[in-house]
């Protein structure tokens, strides 16, 4: 019985995969066929499944804490599993029609756009790529993607680290990231997830709770006049004593 169900799930895996392929070949053929709502709502489905089928349970505190309008969402990262967590949390709470989920724009680095079926999940949700060895182009592309965020209201989403970090602690959080804040003149919400990095991990076969903690926003007027690097610091040690009291 195990053994057909893990070769139904395998199957059910590829059909997903298939039909998010054949949505962003549709998208790109003709980009304005889809609304960004409607690209970020049909992904925000995918992404229940997704979560569903690995036996993840996301409990999103904070979300209030985002204000409205263009945001810089700053997350640490654990899991190749937390930009699907980042969109699943930016889900609306409540059922109130006249409110939309909240739509991300992620900074990635280039070598994703490099993988077919990740590219095309990527081109749904407008990603700016960053080649993290051209620093004249990693310069251009921040500006561009704040400019993006600002100008469409979106929640863009940069993962300080740069990188997943393995380890247990927190890594370095690069000033890049907080550049785009300061010059878009843009609120920095902290997000701090927890127990991310067994999201994937075939051996486990208990269900997984895993928290998304949308900390108080940094408003502009408090880090305008900051370095980037001290305001790096501050999210690290925000995301750091949430983490701590879990």
């Amino acid at each position: 019985m195990f053994i057909v169900k893990m070769i139904f799930l395998w199957w059910l895996v590829l059909w997903y995969w298939w039909r998010i392929n054949a949505f962003a070949r549709k998208y790109r053929k003709d980009p304005t066929f889809y609304h960004p709502q409607q690209r970020n709502d049909w992904l925000l489905r995918k992404a229940r499944f997704f979560l569903w089928l690995f036996g993840v349970k996301v409990i999103i505190e904070g979300y209030d804490n985002i204000p409205k309008g263009a945001v810089i969402i700053a997350p640490n990262h654990k899991s190749n599993v937390d930009p699907v967590l980042v969109l699943y949390a930016l889900k609306k709470q409540t059922k109130e029609e006249n409110i939309r989920n909240r739509i991300p724009t992620f900074l990635a680095k280039i070598e994703l756009s490099k993988k077919r079926t990740m590219r095309n999940l990527l081109s749904l949700i407008d990603t700016i790529y960053v080649d993290r060895e051209n620093p004249r182009d990693a310069i251009k592309k921040l500006n561009e993607f704040g400019s993006f965020v600002k100008k469409n209201s979106t929640c863009g989403v940069i993962f300080p680290e740069g990188t997943r970090i393995k380890e247990a602690e927190l890594g370095e959080f690069k000033a890049g990231a907080f550049k785009v804040a300061v010059s878009n003149y843009l609120p920095i919400v902290p997000v701090a997830i927890s127990d991310s990095r067994d999201a994937l991990n075939k051996k486990r076969m208990k269900l997984l709770h895993i928290k998304v903690t949308f900390l108080p926003a940094l408003k502009p007027a408090t880090f305008i006049t900051m370095e980037p690097m001290v305001i790096a610091e501050k999210v690290k040690s925000m995301i750091k004593g949430a983490l701590e009291n879990e």
